[in-house]
């Protein structure tokens, strides 16, 4: 009786340790607020831990000892059932241990990281429409920012793409998002993007309520989403399926984020899907979404492969090799036999690499270096105007097989190249407008319909 008990102990404490660290705020708050001190909720700059005192004055600094004391103390006690106290020893000795590491690690943060802050509330709705565009990697965010930019009447303000699922906030703050665009790394890059340009940040939209979303992603749905009527915008080209899609498609037994972006579009929870082209339309009919509520707008950033001739990248006529973040996102990749096929088409020629933002460049480099030595390999740079200058191009999954193709290059990709004919974004120069048209229209149907 007493094992169980103990367990039931151990399993209330873990979920409650749970629930708060999910509600603990963001160590990156001073970065979406820079200027704004006092949304930090007691989080610092500079690495400067606070003491231990503080967590003393929190429930998160008992939680997660009570739920190690009880399944250590629960296990002593089933190894040795005539050993009560120093099974009770053990379980509280390991419990004082665990406390102290959390509180550690959480209390580098600042104060304020092992706190509950209260859910403030929100700047209600008043007579200018107010949308919120959610952001995500940089090519998103530069859309959602040219998207705004054709809607200087609303009142525009920006978040990093972001879920308020507990699960996925939880893989988030423990590290285990990073390699996505919800991770702490890569939403920085976004709210540094946000706040060089001078554009309002509403972190996980917490400040206001708005008439309108629009957003870059709908693999999580946030519950912001959920009374507001909200835009789908098309970011580029989708990888491939793979396991957890088929998973996905079967059984819904795993995060949508987590099933590639093989899914993007198909939580069908939108008012509107912006798409790139009259191929992707016919796509999207196909998968059951309905034909009002996709709209072939084009893409910002993709609607105008053309302008990118015009560039003062110095090389010419190279094979360019443009990898992806793969291994990096758990896709996989044979990255060796895209090396020695890039070599082998090479066939002397000057091989030019351009990793992907996302990817391990130290790991990347080695590589090229073992097997394409005197390769040029480049981690910054626009990828695009690289394109526009060589004569053949390889890809993974990537979008710049959209603009290899536009721009009749030689190219190399996982993904069929006729299938990357039928579903090129439309290449008509206003892609931000024509997505500011339908945003401009939803809003005044909805001023209709108050």
């Amino acid at each position: 009786m007493a094992v169980i008990v103990l367990l039931l102990v151990s399993a209330v404490s873990l979920a409650l340790t749970i629930a708060r660290i999910v509600r603990t705020p963001d160590r990156d708050r001073p970065r979406a607020y820079p200027t704004e001190p006092e949304r930090w909720e007691g989080i610092t700059t500079g690495g400067s831990s606070a003491s231990l005192y503080t967590a003393l004055k929190t429930s998160l600094f008992y939680l997660p000892g009570s739920a190690i004391f009880g399944g250590v103390a629960a296990l002593l006690l089933a190894l040795m059932p005539t050993r009560v106290l120093a099974s009770l020893v053990g379980g509280f000795l390991s419990g004082a241990a665990a406390s102290l590491l959390v509180a550690t690690r959480l209390l580098k943060s600042g104060p304020g990281a092992m706190s509950i802050p209260a859910r403030p509330s929100k700047t209600a709705l008043g007579d200018k429409r107010r949308v919120l565009f959610i952001c995500g990697s940089p090519n998103q965010t530069t859309q959602m920012h040219q998207i705004a930019g054709a809607l200087p009447e609303v009142e525009a303000w920006f978040t990093p793409y972001f879920s308020d699922h507990w699960g996925i906030r939880l893989l988030i703050k423990l590290g285990l998002f990073e390699p996505t665009i919800m991770g702490f790394r890569r939403r920085g890059i976004c709210l540094d993007y946000l706040n060089a340009h001078g554009l309002p940040v509403d972190l996980h939209g917490e400040r206001n309520r708005y008439d309108l979303c629009v957003s870059c992603n709908d693999q999580a749905t946030p519950t912001v989403l959920s009374t507001t009527p909200w835009v789908l915008v098309q970011e580029g080209i989708q990888e491939g399926p793979n396991w957890r899609t088929w998973v996905w498609r079967r059984a819904r037994i795993i995060p949508r984020a987590l099933a590639t972006t093989a899914t993007f579009g198909l939580s069908d929870r939108y008012t509107r899907f912006c798409v790139a082209s009259e191929g992707y339309r016919r796509r999207y009919l196909a998968e059951g979404i309905a034909a009002e509520k996709l709209v072939v707008t084009g893409i910002p950033n993709f609607d105008n492969f053309e302008r990118f001739r015009q560039n003062r990248f110095p090389h010419r006529g190279y094979v360019l090799v443009c990898t992806s973040d793969a291994r990096e996102t758990l896709m996989g990749a044979d990255r060796q036999e895209l090396l020695k096929q890039a070599v082998r088409v090479a066939s002397g020629r000057q091989l030019i690499f351009k990793l992907h933002p996302n990817e391990r460049v130290d790991r990347a480099t080695r590589e090229i270096r073992k097997v394409a030595p005197g390769s040029l390999i480049f981690a910054e740079g626009s990828a695009e105007e690289m394109v526009a200058n060589c004569d053949v191009l390889f890809t993974e999954w990537s979008s710049l097989t959209f603009c290899g193709v536009a721009l009749g290059k030689e190219v190399h990709s996982l993904h069929s190249v006729e299938e990357v004919k039928e579903l090129l974004p439309v290449q008509h120069g206003r892609a931000a407008q024509e997505i500011g048209g339908v945003v401009r229209d939803l809003l005044g149907a909805r001023a209709k319909a108050a």
